[in-house]
């Protein structure tokens, strides 16, 4: 049986690259890691893979390969391989992978019209269809029961959301209905909707031009806090808050006819959600509104997105776009049915920022919370997790990084660590922190968004300690590894991994790893042992510390040239702890005979130095 399984995995993954046109050096060392681990992993005999994505990155290259029966894809189920520079095999991710799910017969006898119809009226759609989508998936639901579904997608421009339906395909039930866009705050914390204000509606050149916008919003900016002259007071302006405002280039304007569009290569306006509020596009390059005017929120959330995903693109040079529109990312300042919160489309990767309170336009913190969930879902090709916040943690964490870089509060003051200083903090709702002191596991509360806080407030202390270049980067990198099942914790492992593969570039240092592993252990997280490879190295060719032969089959030798005993752990590559023993001065033997093929670390904990070999 092993023999037919393993064959029949390399069969479906050396057909992936030619369905996929995906281009990879390191598919076929890949496919042997999943053919060696396929008994540790429990992957049955019927499931195929297919490899739909390759990134290539500062780290390396990751690949993810989609889970299949019978040509059909299992919902949320993949396997990921990831190769650092030096084309060695450093990270995987499995959380995903659904190896309980069952062989069930995959031709759908219930129409995909019929199930579109139910779909449009189970998820109340209301007014124009902005968007329809229908796949059909192997799903396993709750209660652990396999069936072939299908998976509708709808959005109207009356009925705020992202409506997800899954519905059997045999026989037509609807197993499910929720709105699965992405908020930065809880929907029940909504207090009563704005009036909504009405504008102007209305490709070829690009050119730049000049806007006010809140940079990141006026507390922050005058460094006051909420109260007196700043206040919103329904929209309303003064003195004070027009002095709070910044004067910015902005880089990019379509000019198409004399007429000036906020639309560039990176962001363009759009009317996505009721309320229509129009384009606000105007015969000058000079979008100088005050926030009485319903063009501010358009230009500032305009000016902060393209702002952020120029930084990441094209100062650190990550690719990171949508992968819908051409990869220009769409947004409504004035959205949500003119309610008073704001959300992701994962569905159309679109954003909408609602009214009610202070416009969520009006704060940066709101934006860019909202972009990084856009952040998380392009660079894990739709693989965006929810797991015990972390979607909401992520946000928090490039919302505040921003932020703070602006240098404007003092660490001993509290708004320092405040995420949504204009938009909360208020009367309107509480807001949220980077400086949470639950940790992790025991301090979840099973509420994504206050959960989040504490994947942030680690994130904000490795900023602190180490900068926000780096700790940007290697956010970015490290989340690409991870799946739609990925918690907190693997999180963790992943951005520090990326941190470690990209030791000697970018300014990163052994230092750093070891900060980012003293910032996330502090925070509850559980961090396997690593390779520093600056340092580590040399101690090894010193032949203070040998391991051989690598290799090894059997027995692994290890030669020590001190008097002392130490404490060896060696760990597989998913950071699991697989043997403890100890050593002394002189040779010793550890029997790595049981261990299953695949690469391992071995760690000697008295002395913090760590080396990778090979079972084979």
């Amino acid at each position: 049986m092993k023999i037919k399984l393993n064959l029949l995995i390399l069969g479906c993954l050396m057909s992936a690259s030619a369905l996929m046109g995906q281009e990879s050096s390191f598919e076929v060392p890949a496919r042997k890691w999943i053919i060696e681990n396929s008994r540790n992993l429990g992957i049955q005999s019927f499931s195929q893979f297919k490899l739909n994505f390759v990134r290539k990155g500062g780290t390396g290259e990751t690949l993810r390969f989609q889970h299949m029966i019978k040509d059909v894809p299992v919902f949320q189920s993949e396997i990921i391989v990831h190769f650092n520079k030096q084309n060695n095999l450093t990270y995987t991710s499995t959380e995903s992978f659904k190896k309980n799910v069952q062989e069930i017969n995959t031709i759908p006898s219930f129409s995909p019209t019929e199930a579109i119809k139910k779909a449009y009226i189970a998820s109340h759609s209301k007014g124009e269809t902005t968007f329809e989508e229908n796949k059909l998936f192997v799903y396993v639901t709750e209660q652990g029961h396999t069936k072939l579904v299908y998976r509708v997608i709808t959005n109207s421009y009356d009925n705020p959301g992202d409506w997800e339906t899954i519905i059997d395909a045999h026989n037509g039930d609807v197993i499910s209905v929720k709105d699965i866009s992405f908020y930065h705050k809880e929907k029940s914390e909504n207090p009563p909707k704005k009036t909504s204000k009405q504008s102007i509606t209305k490709k070829n050149t690009l050119v730049t031009g000049s806007a006010y916008i809140f940079n990141p919003d006026p507390l922050s900016k005058t460094q006051v806090a909420y109260g007196g002259q700043y206040v919103d007071g329904n929209d309303a302006t003064n003195a004070s808050l027009d002095a709070a405002r910044t004067l910015v280039t902005i880089p990019e304007l379509e000019l198409n006819a004399g007429i000036y569009k906020l639309k560039g290569t990176y962001v363009e306006i759009a009317d996505l959600e009721a309320p229509t509020t129009g384009l606000f596009t105007q015969t000058n390059n000079q979008f100088l509104f005050n926030r009485n005017e319903q063009g501010f929120e358009a230009v500032n959330a305009y000016w902060h997105l393209d702002n952020n995903l120029r930084y990441i693109n094209l100062t650190l040079g990550i690719l990171c776009k949508p992968t819908q529109n051409a990869g220009v990312l769409k947004f409504d300042p004035h959205g949500f049915n003119g309610s008073d919160n704001s959300h992701y489309v994962g569905s159309t990767q679109i954003l909408t920022f609602g009214e009610g309170g202070v416009d969520d336009a009006e704060d940066a913190d709101v934006i860019l919370h909202e972009l990084g969930h856009g952040i998380h879902d392009w660079i894990t090709n739709g693989g965006l997790s929810q797991v015990d916040g972390l979607s909401e943690g992520c946000g928090d964490y490039w919302a505040q990084s921003y932020s703070r870089s602006l240098n404007q509060w003092q660490p001993t003051d509290a708004a320092y660590h405040w995420m949504f200083n204009w938009d909360g903090h208020n009367s309107f709702w509480p807001g949220r922190i980077t400086n949470y002191t639950a940790a992790y596991p025991g301090g979840l509360t099973g509420s994504i968004h206050t959960d989040g806080q504490i994947w942030a407030s680690a994130l904000m202390r490795i900023y602190n300690a180490i900068g926000k270049e780096k700790t940007d980067r290697a956010f970015l990198e490290g989340l690409a590894m991870t799946s739609s099942s990925t918690n907190q914790e693997n999180a963790a492992i992943a951005v520090r991994q990326a941190a470690i593969d990209m030791l000697g570039t970018f300014g990163f240092t052994c230092s750093d790893i070891t900060q980012m592993t003293t910032e996330f252990t502090a925070a509850g997280y559980t961090m396997p042992a690593y390779s520093c490879q600056l340092g580590v190295e040399d101690v090894f060719k010193k032949e203070i510390i040998a391991i051989y032969p690598n290799p090894v089959s059997d027995v692994l030798n290890i030669s020590m040239k001190i008097n002392k005993e130490e404490k060896v752990e060696i760990f597989n590559m998913e950071g699991r702890k697989v043997i403890e023993t100890t050593i002394t001065n002189g040779r010793n033997s550890i029997n790595v005979s049981q261990l299953q093929v695949g690469d391992y670390i071995l760690k000697i904990k008295g002395l913090e130095l760590s080396t990778k070999f090979i079972k084979k």
